[in-house]
């Protein structure tokens, strides 16, 4: 697949999804079964203890190497009686991508620290969601799950220039410029870096170039030529409140989505055939959308729109949010690509994942939502939606506030925990 038919079929594709989406069912779903309130309570108290628990068992990790081998061991064996507990099992999930998980998320945050020592781990949630996803890629490649160079250079390079482009202390001239000087980059001009954020993107594109040479790998390079462009376009959705036929809100979405896991894609594999980047594609627009609805809130607060923050505005979030479980259904169920055994599972794993991150988003914006679509879908979700608004609270407060026993910092202990090779 040639450069100039990646970008026709990003094309396509954007029609594609965008198509499908307005064929989405908007009615409730159908969940399998409901949770008591009863039930409820119970996990909500197993919650309690796991947490407390946990960030005990953190404050006391050991400065002795030896005692740590078992200090490790123990805290593993903890989460992982715990996620037994919550229903997840080893029969669930790649085996591989399970066991390599915490050595390639030690080895990710080690190699930030080294490249950026200011960034704390709490604003490497969205790079390392990217490098899980990437993990994710390889078992439907059914490659080795392992870590690479593109993997940390691109899952750096994205919330590099995403928070960029979102950062309201930046004006859109500035971000206009940077980003005419970044596709030359991206397109292997050498450009002389004009500050210190421009020297670390130029640097995080090198990365990439060690691992896939542009001469036997220019289709990497066109699906990084896509997203770069597909944030550009999304600068749009920076410009103030607009109403749903102003501008093609929903298109940039889908772009935006889909080329970011296409380029993923690109970097773990080097090429791909038509039927997997259709279902990427497709993957990524639908991580999207869950994000756009996770941030509803706040971009409307920040007056970004997307087709939640846009909806939202006017019109409760109920209809949408119908048509994302539905969207989520039809994607996941694709047979396009990847019909591998392992394949199949890892579908399950994502689709069991995908619900309860649209009902965290759900929580996190009740008030977006009426009454009564609250009442009906709380009755199929873990936790009482007002245990989960506390929960999060709960856990970024026992972040800011930790305070080891050794003198370690949170940052610390974590590095500790995954470092389990």
């Amino acid at each position: 697949m040639d450069n100039v038919i990646v970008c026709k079929m990003i094309e396509k594709l954007k029609d594609k999804y965008i198509k499908l989406w307005w064929d989405t069912d908007k009615c409730s779903p159908i969940f399998s079964q409901e949770i008591s309130f009863k039930e409820k309570i119970i996990r909500e108290k197993h919650m309690n203890k796991f947490l407390n628990d946990l960030f005990s068992y953190l404050k006391e990790c050991p400065k002795d190497e030896h005692q740590r081998v078992d200090w490790r061991n123990t805290l593993w064996s903890m989460i992982k009686n715990f996620g037994h507990a919550s229903g997840f099992t080893e029969d669930e999930i790649n085996g591989d991508f399970s066991k390599s998980l915490p050595i390639i998320t030690h080895r990710f945050i080690c190699s930030v620290k080294e490249f950026d020592n200011t960034i704390r781990l709490d604003k490497m949630v969205q790079a390392l969601r990217n490098v899980w996803i990437m993990n994710i890629l390889q078992v439907l490649f059914n490659l080795k799950v392992e870590y690479t160079p593109s993997i940390f250079a691109y899952s750096t390079l994205y919330p590099y220039t995403d928070n960029y482009l979102d950062s309201n202390l930046i004006s859109f001239e500035d971000k206009k410029s940077i980003n005419e000087r970044f596709k030359l980059r991206l397109e292997g001009e050498e450009i002389k870096c004009s500050n210190s954020y421009e020297e670390s993107l130029f640097k995080l594109v090198s990365i990439i170039e060690g691992q896939y040479p542009r001469a036997h790998y220019s289709n990497v390079y066109e699906s990084l030529l896509c997203i770069h462009a597909a944030q550009c376009d999304s600068l749009i959705q920076q410009k103030g409140v607009t109403s749903p036929y102003e501008k093609d809100i929903l298109g940039i979405s889908t772009d935006k989505g889909g080329c970011s896991v296409l380029a993923d894609a690109y970097l773990v594999n080097g090429s791909l055939s038509e039927s997997e980047a259709d279902f990427i594609f497709a993957y990524g627009a639908l991580l999207q959308f869950c994000d756009d609805l996770q941030d509803a809130k706040e971009d409307l607060k920040n007056e970004h729109m997307t087709i939640f923050s846009q909806t939202s505005e006017k019109w409760s979030l109920d209809n949408i949010t119908n048509a994302l479980f539905d969207f989520s259904n039809k994607i996941i169920d694709l047979d396009e690509g990847f019909t591998s055994k392992e394949s199949y599972k890892m579908k399950e794993f994502l689709k069991k994942n995908l619900v309860s991150l649209i009902f965290e988003a759900i929580s996190q914006n009740y008030n977006l939502y009426s009454k009564e679509y609250i009442k009906n879908i709380e009755k199929y979700y873990p936790f009482r939606m007002s245990y989960t608004r506390k929960l999060y609270k709960k856990i970024k407060n026992n972040y800011s506030t930790f305070e080891s026993t050794r003198g370690y910092s949170i940052d610390d202990v974590i590095l500790i925990a995954t470092d389990v090779d």
